[in-house]
């Protein structure tokens, strides 16, 4: 019911720009009763951060069982995951460039983009990379807590930069995701990434 309710979300925001007027309005569309709509989201706020929430879950689903994807290392696994939910991002182009429209600055993140970080989050929590701390629990999970972080603003980075994509069949968005992907891998081996906010500006001032 949740992913209905979110296809049929984005198909009325693709046809008319804007959120349905009322709830009661978009349940009677889709012929389903209010208490529907309640049981999965608050609001449409809500619904809206859960969108890219429910891409990339799809786009993992469409990896796991396979072999290769099974047997990568968990860099490899990462980089696979986003190059699959930038593939799938290409079916909800239309509804991400209305709603992403006024999104100028790639360290801002919007709040529609919570419940995909969350989920992000538990993503790279199932790989378990290697934290290298120092042995000192509370700054070790300061560690983890800012390599998660950091590589949630490459993977905004890299959303933002595929949404002013105008490349043919967006090959300069694949080429960002290789190369800010394997800075983000290089930096967590070194244990550098010490902050998402700086190695935002890093990527972009580098990768505009």
């Amino acid at each position: 019911m949740k992913a209905k309710i979110i296809e049929n979300y984005i198909l009325h925001y693709n046809r008319n720009g804007k959120m349905p007027v009322s709830v009661f309005a978009f349940c009677e569309t889709m012929e389903m009763h209010e208490s529907d709509f309640y049981n999965e989201f608050a609001d449409f706020n809500s619904l809206e951060s859960q969108v890219l929430s429910q891409i990339w879950s799809d786009s993992l689903q469409k990896l796991q069982g396979q072999e290769y994807y099974e047997e990568c290392s968990n860099n490899e696994k990462l980089l696979s995951a986003v190059y699959a939910f930038v593939e799938n991002l290409k079916n909800y182009r239309s509804y991400l460039l209305l709603k992403y429209k006024d999104w100028s600055n790639p360290l801002d993140q919007m709040s529609s983009m919570n419940g995909f970080k969350k989920s992000f989050f538990s993503y790279l929590e199932s790989l378990e990379f290697e934290n290298k701390g120092i042995g000192i629990q509370q700054v070790d999970n300061l560690l983890e807590k800012g390599m998660y972080h950091a590589l949630f603003t490459n993977l905004s980075f890299v959303f933002h930069f595929w949404l002013k994509d105008t490349s043919q069949g967006f090959e300069k968005t694949d080429a960002c995701i290789e190369k800010s992907f394997a800075l983000s891998f290089q930096l967590i081996a070194n244990n550098s990434l010490s902050t998402a906010f700086d190695f935002g500006k890093f990527l972009f001032s580098n990768f505009k």
